[in-house]
């Protein structure tokens, strides 16, 4: 429930945003619009359905600036996870982000840029138990199951304009999955030792995670910079 008001609420602030008026800056001022920007980033993941484990990943990013108060960001993230020691969880993530700025804001340097953002990507998920002894099969066992969905993401974050070509971002987003889902529980076997169970839902799950991101970003070129 908390998380549907969050979304609501978010979705909201958006529409509002989009909606803002933008102001001519004449025929002589340069603005961010045709900026075409390239980024490294750091994602951390939390898991929410399965437990709350934590992952890590790395990726790149490359954002084309629209107007003042809207930006487009692509993204690609591969994030690993373990899951309680008896398991690991891979993720690769490749989508796309609407980015909004809020209110008569101007990237400066030494400043900060509050935003909003929301989008989709498609997701490859694939997950590894550690080798364990099965009492079904009587014999040690290492078990791999993958899926692909779709997910989409909300969330808000900030730059800081180090100059007006190179910024710090710092986003956080909730991220919606839609599809299969593979769930694990730990079960144990007849020695008493633990071991990292699969079961792969059918039909169509949710599965959700909050992301953390860092990213470094570079203006390339500006397309539509006037001389």
């Amino acid at each position: 429930m908390k998380n549907n008001i969050l979304i609501a609420c978010l979705l909201a602030w958006m529409a509002a945003a989009a909606q803002g008026p933008e102001t001519d800056p004449g025929p002589t001022t340069n603005t961010p619009a045709g900026e075409i920007e390239f980024g490294v980033r750091s994602t951390g993941s939390v898991f929410t359905l399965n437990g709350n484990h934590f992952g890590l990943g790395a990726g790149w990013q490359c954002r084309y600036r629209i107007s003042r108060t809207l930006n487009t960001e692509w993204f690609f993230d591969w994030i690993t996870t373990d899951i309680a020691g008896l398991g690991q969880r891979v993720d690769a993530h490749i989508g796309e982000s609407m980015v909004i700025y809020p209110g008569k804001q101007i990237k400066q340097a030494g400043r900060f840029t509050p935003y909003v953002l929301g989008g989709f990507c498609g997701d490859y998920a694939k997950i590894t138990t550690n080798l364990y002894f099965d009492d079904e099969q009587g014999d040690y066992m290492k078990k791999t199951r993958d899926r692909w969905s779709f997910a989409t993401q909300l969330g808000m974050g900030t730059h800081y304009n180090f100059t007006d070509r190179v910024d710090i971002s710092l986003t956080g987003q909730y991220v919606l999955h839609f599809g299969g889902d593979i769930h694990t529980y730990v079960g144990e076997n007849s020695y008493g030792a633990e071991y990292l169970a699969m079961k792969e839902e059918k039909g169509h799950a949710l599965e959700g995670h909050f992301f953390l991101t860092v990213s470094a970003n570079f203006v390339v070129t500006d397309l539509l910079k006037r001389k």
